[in-house]
Parts: C-alpha cells; sequence; structure tokens
C-alpha cells in the first residue's frame, strides 16, 4: 500500500540498482556459454523427435564445470550462495541462449532452496557431496498429477482433491502408491522431492508431507517422456510408484506439514521463472530489431516504417517495464521483512504474458519469412508459450495474489 511504501521510504530502504562486480562476472560467464555452448546446438536439438535424444547433457555437464548447476547452493554447503536476484540474472542470459536448458538448470537451482532448507544433517550427509562431485546430478520436485495440478497451488482444500499419491505408514517406512506427471526434470534428476498425500481424509495443506526419493528405490520407475510443443530441450516426465517403500529418514517434513514448507520454495520461485522466459523474449526482440534494420521494403529498412518501428517500441518497453519489476521482486525475495507474496505471483504472470507478446511482435516482424521453420522466431514463440501455464497457469497466479491486495 501507499502506507507501507512511505514507512519503506522513511526507514532509507530503497534498492540498489546496480550490479556487483560478483554479478557482473556471473552474467558474462552466464551469456558466454550460452554463445559459445548454448546456441550452436539448441536448433538442431529442438528438432529431435526423441526426447531423450534431444536432452543436452553434454551442455549441462559443461555449465556445471563451470558453476552453474551449483550457484544456489550456500557458500558453507559448497555452492556460490548467488541470491534470487543473481540467478533471475544469470537464467536470463541462459534462456537467451535457449529456455530448456536454463530451465534444467533453474529447476535444480529452486530445488537447492528446498534442500538446504528442509532436510535434517544426515540426510545432507547422505546427498551432498554426491550433489557436488557429479556434473550430471539435478534435483526435481514432484507434485503435479493427473487429477490434481491448480489444485495443489491455490489450493481447493479437499479431501478429493490435490495430490493423490499415497505414502502409508508401515512400521519404520512408508508404502508408496501411485503417479506424478508433467514434472520437470523428471527422468533425469538423481534426486526427487515428492509430495504424497499421507492423510487422505484431509486437504492438502493438512494432509500431505514431503520426502527425499532417490530414483533408485525399488517402487520408483519412470513413466512415458512427454513430447512438448516447445522448451524442448528440457524433459518432463511421469514419476511411478508401486509399492514404493520410502524409509522414513527420508521424510523431510513434518507428517501432513509439507504445505507450509512449500512457503519457502515460492518465496523465489515464480520470480526465477519468471527470468528464464523473459531471457527468451530478449532474444527474439534483438532478432527482430536486427532484421528489421537489414530488411528493405518500400526504399527503406522496415525499421523506418511506422508499423513496424511501434512493434519494436512496444516491445522494448515491455521488455523494460517486466525486468524492473523482475528484479525489484527477486531483490525484495532475499529479505523477507521486504517480501510481499502477490509481487512473485504477478511478477510471474506479468512477465511471462509480456514476453509471448514480445516474441508474437518479434514474428510479425520478421512477416512470411517468421512463419517458416528456417527462421528462429518460431522457436521463441513455442519456447515462451510454456510459461503461461508453468509453474502454475497464470490465473491461479492471480487467485494467489488477490489473497494478498
Amino acid at each position: 500500500s501507499n502506507f507501507e511504501l512511505l514507512l519503506i521510504l522513511e526507514k532509507g530502504i530503497c534498492m540498489d540498482y546496480k550490479i556487483s562486480e560478483e554479478q557482473k562476472a556471473l552474467i558474462e560467464l552466464a551469456h558466454d556459454f550460452a554463445e559459445k555452448e548454448i546456441r550452436p546446438v539448441a536448433k538442431e536439438l529442438d528438432r529431435e523427435p526423441d526426447p531423450l535424444k534431444r536432452f543436452p547433457w553434454d551442455v549441462l555437464e559443461k555449465g556445471s564445470k563451470l558453476g552453474l548447476r551449483t550457484l544456489a547452493l550456500p557458500v558453507e554447503l559448497g555452492g556460490a550462495g548467488a541470491d534470487v536476484l543473481t540467478l533471475c540474472m544469470v537464467g536470463e542470459e541462459l534462456a537467451w541462449g535457449d529456455l530448456g536448458t536454463a530451465v534444467t538448470f533453474d529447476q535444480t537451482w529452486k530445488i537447492t532452496h528446498l534442500f538446504e532448507t528442509l532436510t535434517n544433517e544426515e540426510q545432507k550427509s547422505k546427498y551432498l557431496n554426491k550433489f557436488l562431485e557429479d556434473d550430471l546430478f539435478h534435483l526435481a520436485v514432484a507434485m503435479t498429477e493427473p487429477s490434481g495440478g491448480s489444485d495443489n497451488i491455490i489450493p481447493y482444500d479437499s479431501p478429493d482433491a490435490g495430490v493423490r499419491t499415497t505414502a502409508v505408514r508401515d512400521g519404520d517406512s512408508w508404502i508408496a502408491n501411485g503417479k506424478k506427471h508433467y514434472i520437470s526434470n523428471g527422468g533425469v534428476a538423481k534426486l526427487y522431492i515428492v509430495a504424497m498425500r499421507t492423510d487422505p481424509s484431509k486437504g492438502v495443506s493438512e494432509g500431505m508431507t514431503y520426502f527425499l526419493l532417490d530414483p533408485s528405490m525399488e517402487g520408483f520407475d519412470y513413466g512415458k517422456f512427454h513430447d512438448k510443443l516447445g522448451q524442448r530441450l528440457s524433459l518432463n516426465a511421469e514419476l511411478l510408484f508401486n509399492d514404493c517403500r520410502i524409509p522414513d529418514e527420508h521424510r523431510i517434513t513434518e507428517v501432513n506439514k509439507a504445505m507450509e514448507a512449500r512457503k519457502t520454495f515460492v518465496l523465489g520461485s515464480n520470480i526465477e521463472a519468471a527470468a528464464t522466459v523473459l531471457g527468451t523474449a530478449r532474444a527474439s526482440h534483438e532478432d527482430a530489431l536486427e532484421y528489421a534494420r537489414n530488411r528493405v521494403q518500400g526504399g527503406k529498412p522496415i525499421i523506418e516504417h511506422q508499423a513496424v518501428g511501434f512493434m519494436l517500441c512496444d516491445s522494448f518497453a515491455e521488455y523494460e517495464a517486466s525486468r524492473q519489476m523482475l528484479h525489484y521482486a527477486a531483490w525484495t525475495a532475499s529479505d523477507r521483512n521486504l517480501y510481499d507474496p502477490k509481487m512473485g505471483f504477478m511478477t510471474k504472470s506479468f512477465v511471462s504474458e509480456a514476453s509471448f507478446r514480445i516474441a508474437t511482435r518479434s514474428m510479425e516482424v520478421w512477416g512470411g519469412m517468421g512463419y517458416m521453420t528456417e527462421a528462429p522466431m518460431e522457436k521463441y514463440l513455442r519456447d515462451v508459450t510454456s510459461f503461461l501455464h508453468s509453474d502454475g497457469t497464470n490465473q491461479t497466479m492471480r487467485i494467489r495474489s488477490m489473497k494478498h491486495l
């Protein structure tokens, strides 16, 4: 509110827009990596029909050796200790190269926050060194199911809604049965944080628990790997649980208290997601600018025609507005006293929709050529479309935001 803003101003709290030397170095590292390692292979891999064959293992391994995979892990645990704002800056550069590749890294960053916060010392000692030492060790979180997606985010708190995959206590273990789907990093992650319904008589707010699952556990298997319109260099897969025995020491929240723990994940999750899609929108705008400066029609470069110039101006304005909103939300996410939950939800909605408009205009600048597969524009548009619903639909983001107005 205006009153809250005045209080912030009176306390002398304002965002420092200066990029630190450390952030500048990471941005340059990520951009150089995207230009030299991601872009040369992304287009060809995008056209590979088999999801497993198009997954860019070599690129991800090279990025990991540069420190990108462990960027979100605190320094004391062996990572770089990057805050949400820094992760957003780096994520934008990686997605400028390819959105799917950036999403694979970002999923690992986001789950790193949960791993760091929720696991105990015994759990960290079991998996932390494996995560640090293996350049192909990625993380995932699994909640979405065929019968429950948005019900988990709002949530619609009824026993017959949301997560249906069950975990039933059996001595010092839990027996899990059910299926997850559309899981980002599914099938390639080496460690999963999985939401299970542990009290089917309650809604997800009071009946769900998080477990730490290793895919080598008996009864844990993969179903199909989803084929997608865009963001094709990241993987989404089904996770199947058939009498999967989970030792209680793999439980990482209090029984039935997963939704309380999830608040830690949501804090920066939506903001980081927004940063990646904005990177793809920026790439589309840059290519549209370059094309408009060189394509001559009506005796002059098409950028000099108002119809084209106005579209490029609108895209520039939406990119800058999105970036400012994104960076402010990310900056406040590092301080719980400043963070406003609706900023995270609405940043994801605003930025993803602006990015879709930017990519659409960029294709229009290219005209008929933009619709052809040899042009870069159709991939940009397919990729940005994914974030109109990824990390929760924009409609559910607005519903969550309404509660904080």
